[in-house]
């Protein structure tokens, strides 16, 4: 594992990150999933290589106990609607406004939120339900939120 460098403002447009990435060698951790079910930001994603991503994965099912980062997929992606990232539409339809943050309150400190999917596409009230954000819920579900 190592930390993410950023890269310089210049050059070709980086592709936007997924929030709700898979455990695998190359993506990166976003984070923890507390006892509480929200998310604990580590100040900057760290790469996850070969090794750490075998260890979270004896441990079995990382993706409910942290969060990952890769580049979004889009239309590769099952939650891919052909125009957007369903995900986090479907967290916030659910959510029909309640508790979500729409009067420019702070919003967590995320160390993704430049290229993030789901920020350029709802703005602060992704930011607000993503630390309720389980990736993983086993089943045929792939995702869940604890918001509410």
């Amino acid at each position: 594992m190592s930390p993410m460098t950023g890269g310089g403002r210049e050059g070709p447009a980086r592709p936007r990150s997924c929030p709700s990435g898979a455990c695998r060698e190359g993506s990166a951790l976003l984070g923890v999933m507390t006892g509480g079910g929200r998310l604990a930001y580590l100040p900057e994603p760290v790469f996850v290589d070969r090794a750490f991503a075998d260890r979270l994965d004896a441990a079995g099912r990382p993706e409910m106990r942290y969060r990952f980062t890769q580049p979004c997929s889009e239309a590769a992606c099952p939650q891919w609607t052909g125009t957007a990232c369903g995900v986090i539409d479907h967290i916030l339809d659910d959510a029909d406004g309640t508790d979500v943050r729409q009067d420019g309150g702070a919003l967590p400190v995320c160390g993704i939120r430049r290229d993030c999917r789901w920020f350029a596409q709802r703005g602060a009230a992704a930011c607000a339900v993503c630390p309720t954000v389980v990736a993983d819920t086993g089943g045929s579900a792939t995702y869940r939120s604890t918001h509410g």
